[in-house]
């Protein structure tokens, strides 16, 4: 049996990451019948007009196993390649909203027109006035249709990956989903429309998938950086305050009515955990070498406003459920000062808000094994003097962005994915050693890379490697692994080098 990368430390709460497209083609896999993939069809907002009933109806005479490959390759095709330009963005978008073509191709042009300051505003007002008794729809539509890939999701041994990890979902009790995000819920065509602004359909969908698979879910997360920008964009301090309570209040509710209505076999709530607040903190360090709130930077909002604006949480906390405030790179000493100062102000303005520091624990191959029992030095002096519990919730151990430099600029020698996990699972051992030694009672491990090609980490140096013209498109098959892996799928395959014929070992590993 191919080995797993678990942490080993006591712990009985064991999660893993999903995003909403990844459970939507597992629900594909899951599929037992040819009637439960139609109605699967039938309610999948990223399958709309891709299947006509008649077509649906030709299903029955045809193998189960050879539709559902069928419907999800039609799933992957719905999504473009993240580094997509914003015209070929544009033009997926629009075809999945049910527009008349002249609509389609009126906005299209538009977007060519350099005197047009936002194309995104000239859509909206003319879908507004060319569709007067259906744009609340496809406004709905557009909030519910994910236009850009990520994590992988258009690969094309995608199927096989994911039935994978379809057979070792025993190994998890709790499931990580990102569908609680603003950009996810809030929809900026609809903010000020109290009826329609709020929309938890990826949420409801995720909270079904777990339910049907007798999972935990940990929701993430409520207020993160990355999720406000584009809509908050012209906006005052106040009116941004403003919507985020709304949202909190409307989360918070729908979390209690759904776990009041869904309960797992065992009695207990579906939802146990909320990332209230992620990655409050600046990643890099200011003009004078400082980490900053960048809530407060970016928008004037201070710890105050945050606690303020979870007020409602914080009253109507759901009975059970912890309250997560998540960063990543708290190995990094100065960071985590910076964090753990930004905790100690929330606890100090409303205490009792958050109940856990939640540690990403994004790990690379390089991270030194001193910093890490450092952060969990730390994390005991928390949790004895303040109560504090803590998670780790993001665990993946990679190859970082400088290592991966190191193996492509010298082939003098080369390094097989054999060797690359032996060093895994020293690392591995020596970051368990470290946890158990530290004296930490882990509330929960959650991970988020489960395999070597469903990887952020992959994506994400790709990225920069493509940005900065290290890399391009044509070679992307060259470097198809970051070793990121929970379940080293890269071993699957023939043994060969990561990238280029040959390569050279990072000489710090």
């Amino acid at each position: 049996m191919m080995n797993s990368y678990y942490l080993d430390v006591p712990n009985d709460n064991i999660g893993a990451y999903f995003s909403s497209e990844q459970l939507d083609l597992l629900s594909i896999i899951q599929c037992r019948s040819h009637q439960e993939l139609i109605q699967f069809i039938m309610e999948c907002a990223q399958l709309k007009g891709v299947y006509q009933e008649d077509k649906m109806k030709e299903f029955y005479e045809r193998d189960l196993d050879e539709v559902k490959k069928e419907v999800f390759a039609s799933y992957q095709k719905t999504l473009v390649p993240h580094d997509s330009t914003r015209e070929t963005v544009l033009n997926n978008t629009l075809e999945h909203l049910s527009l008349k073509q002249e609509d389609i191709d009126a906005i299209h042009d538009a977007s060519k027109n350099k005197q047009i300051p936002s194309i995104k505003d000239y859509a909206e007002e003319y879908i507004r006035s060319h569709y007067p008794e259906r744009y609340r729809e496809i406004f709905r539509q557009f909030q519910r249709f994910v236009s850009i890939e990520r994590d992988q999701n258009k690969m094309d041994i995608l199927y096989e990956e994911l039935s994978l990890v379809n057979s070792k979902l025993s190994s998890f009790n709790t499931l990580l989903l990102g569908s609680g995000r603003p950009e996810m819920v809030i929809n900026e065509f609809l903010i000020g429309d109290k009826e329609h602004q709020f929309d938890y359909y990826f949420a409801m969908r995720d909270f079904d998938f777990a339910y049907r698979n007798n999972k935990h879910v940990r929701f993430h997360s409520l207020l993160t950086k990355w999720s406000c920008e584009h809509f908050f964009q012209g906006r005052s301090k106040e009116e941004i305050c403003q919507i985020l309570k709304e949202y909190v209040k409307a989360t918070i509710d729908f979390v209690n009515e759904y776990n009041r209505t869904h309960r797992l076999p065992d009695g207990t709530p579906v939802i146990q955990a909320i990332d209230l607040l992620n990655e409050l903190v600046s990643f890099d360090e200011n003009a004078q070498g400082e980490y900053e709130n960048i809530w407060e930077t970016n928008y004037g909002i201070s710890i105050s406003d945050i606690c303020e604006i979870f007020e409602y949480a914080k009253s109507h906390k759901p009975q059970g459920v912890s309250y997560l405030y998540n960063e990543p790179f708290l190995e990094n000493s100065k960071r985590r000062k910076k964090v753990l100062e930004v905790l100690q102000s929330i606890n100090a303005t409303s205490n009792g808000l958050i109940d856990t520091l939640g540690s990403q624990t994004h790990i690379t191959f390089t991270t030194e094994e001193a910093n890490i029992q450092k952060c969990f030095q730390d994390f005991k002096t928390l949790q004895d003097t303040q109560g504090m519990n803590i998670q780790i919730t993001e665990f993946d151990l990679s190859l970082g962005e400088n290592e991966i430099l190191n193996l492509m600029n010298n082939p003098s020698l080369s390094i097989t994915y054999e060797e690359l996990y032996n060093m895994k699972k020293k690392k591995v051992e020596q970051i368990s050693s470290i946890v158990r030694e530290s004296g930490v009672l882990l509330q929960g491990i959650s991970y988020w890379s489960l395999t070597d090609h469903i990887d952020c980490n992959l994506e994400r140096i790709r990225s920069k490697f493509l940005e900065r013209g290290m890399l391009d498109k044509e070679h992307l098959d060259q470097f198809s692994t970051v070793c990121g892996g929970l379940i080293p799928t890269a071993l699957m395959i023939p043994v060969k080098e990561i990238m280029q014929e040959k390569v050279d070992a990072p000489k710090s590993m």
